[in-house]
């Protein structure tokens, strides 16, 4: 365009033309541009038949790393046409803030999430009534961390969770070096939250694997960021047509979590393996010494 003010062939008619509305056109998309930004972060919506418990199992390649890389929900296969009428005009809870932060110590930790929706009371309570909500939180462990599904069975019991599963390597005796990683998928009731002036706070408990051997010491475990999702139905729904609407909260990121962990020294190697040998050895020849002598 601007080559043009340059050319002496151009008329200047035409020219002051294609000028403004070349800026007309640089206006409109300016002005147009946060409100699409917005309004894509907004609508990040999609569904799932009511007849899957589980979103890891709907999306299986967009939301468990360990099995694909790991994608944000809006870039899973679009389904708009599944959820066309259920998103309408429907004041849905909105998180304000999410925390998680590592805590305990040794090899047994937790992750404490704390949620804060920006919804009121009223409105939380509202939209409770007249659908079935919960917290979806699907997070990746890194290699070398596990959970147990027993334990987080015991969780459902005590209705701490209303569900849970454990996607991956669900073997609790490997190590780090032959385990592979895995997946943990929690769903909580958004009901208590109505009582906790819209908050929510749950923990999540974890285990160390046998780190590898490491000159320093110590095994570094970080944790990426976790899948936040809203998951909500109509009350009132005919079997053959039932579908979970499933939101990304888009919130502030929450913050890494690291947990360095004590490891072997393989400087050591020999020196433990000969230790090891030699007290083996000497139990066995003295229950064999015992056993001879009340023979």
């Amino acid at each position: 365009m601007f080559l043009g003010l340059l050319n002496p062939h151009v008329p200047h008619g035409k020219l002051l033309a294609v000028v403004l509305v070349a800026a007309s056109t640089s206006i409109a998309a300016a002005a147009s541009s946060p409100s699409e930004q917005a309004g894509s972060s907004q609508k990040s919506f999609n569904c799932m038949p009511c007849s899957m418990t589980y979103v890891s199992d709907a999306y299986p390649g967009a939301l468990t790393p360990p099995l694909a890389q790991h994608n944000n929900l809006a870039d899973v296969p679009h389904s708009s046409d599944l959820c066309k009428g259920l998103t309408n005009d429907l004041d849905v809870p909105v998180l304000l803030e999410s925390h998680r932060q590592l805590v305990g110590e040794g090899s047994h930790r937790r992750l404490v999430y704390s949620m804060k929706f920006g919804s009121s009371k009223d409105t939380l309570v509202k939209f409770l009534d007249g659908y079935d909500a919960n917290l979806v939180i699907i997070e990746s462990l890194p290699s070398g961390v596990f959970v147990d599904p027993f334990e987080l069975h015991h969780f459902v019991e005590r209705k701490v969770f209303l569900d849970v599963a454990v996607f991956g390597d669900k073997n609790l005796e490997l190590p780090s070096a032959l385990s592979n990683r895995s997946a943990v998928e929690i769903h909580f009731d958004l009901k208590p939250s109505t009582s906790m002036n819209c908050n929510l706070v749950m923990e999540l408990p974890l285990h160390a694997r046998y780190p590898p051997l490491d000159a320093s010491g110590y095994a570094t475990v970080e944790f990426g960021s976790p899948d936040l999702l809203l998951r909500y139905r109509r009350k009132v729904t005919h079997p053959d047509s039932c579908l979970w609407v499933l939101q990304n909260f888009d919130a502030t990121p929450v913050e890494k979590a690291a947990w360095y962990m004590p490891c072997g020294d393989e400087a050591h190697t020999g020196f433990v393996s000969s230790l090891a040998f030699i007290s083996a050895l000497v139990c066995s020849m003295s229950i064999v010494l015992a056993a001879s002598l009340v023979s």
